[in-house]
């Protein structure tokens, strides 16, 4: 029997190789390279959306616990034992659930004043439900932190993909005088006598510097930069050659 179950799983196993064949595809298809690469590219600026995204949550996990914390949990309500702001992970994940848009509005109005306390946060001599909580706060509170996630975070991800998706298919034979001015400037930290040469070790990284149409950029690769470069200067050689 574990002999059989064994050899089942092999079989499964090497069936997953068959998914590899999709990768052919990508040799073939320039299109799909270009977009494979666009988003191998985005990662590289993704992880500072992601921080923003961070210091966002945070911020107003720790603010609605201070406002929303002590109301209690109720079943009934959109504040019960799963949704509170009670604990900074509850905080948190009740928060993306309203960046998501899941009934971020019933949540808002189980947060409004009139709202009863929870046992635990009110004073010894009170008693229970005896102070309303909940704040008119959770309106701006609330609808701002809906409009930033679904407004500008969301935006702010595809702009840094269109950016890179937009450098790889651009036109680059336009040559306008920014580019003339960009290459001056850089030139110059290579060259500051102006003496009109720079260090045969400075070119790749100078064309890596510069904005195509002039150099490379700096999403070429080093290794790509440098065969670029070796194939320009045996291009320019070979007409004296002959």
């Amino acid at each position: 029997m574990n002999a059989e179950e064994n050899s089942r799983i092999s079989i499964t196993f090497f069936r997953l190789f068959r998914v590899m064949r999709l990768v052919k595809l990508l040799s073939r298809g320039e299109g799909i390279r270009t977009l494979l690469w666009t988003f191998i590219k985005s990662f590289q600026a993704l992880p500072y959306v992601a921080l923003l995204i961070v210091m966002l949550f945070f911020i107003y996990a720790v603010i609605g616990m201070q406002v929303f914390g002590k109301i209690a949990l109720n079943d009934t309500t959109e504040i019960n034992r799963n949704n509170n702001f009670q604990t900074f992970p509850q905080a948190v994940l009740l928060l993306f659930r309203c960046a998501t848009g899941e009934a971020w509005q019933d949540i808002m109005l189980a947060c409004m004043p009139g709202k009863k306390c929870a046992p635990e946060s009110e004073p010894s001599n009170s008693t229970e439900g005896e102070t309303p909580c909940g704040s008119s706060f959770a309106v701006f509170y609330f609808i701002s932190f809906y409009m930033l996630c679904a407004f500008l975070i969301i935006n702010l991800f595809v702009a840094v993909i269109m950016d890179n998706f937009d450098y790889l298919t651009r036109d680059w034979s336009i040559l306008g005088p920014h580019h003339l001015d960009e290459f001056k400037r850089i030139w110059a930290e290579y060259d500051p006598e102006a003496k009109g040469r720079i260090k045969h070790l400075d070119v790749v990284t100078l064309l890596r510097r510069i904005q195509p149409p002039l150099g490379f950029g700096k999403l070429c690769p080093h290794r790509v930069a440098c065969k670029d470069l070796q194939l320009g200067v045996m291009g320019a050689e070979e007409p004296e050659g002959q």
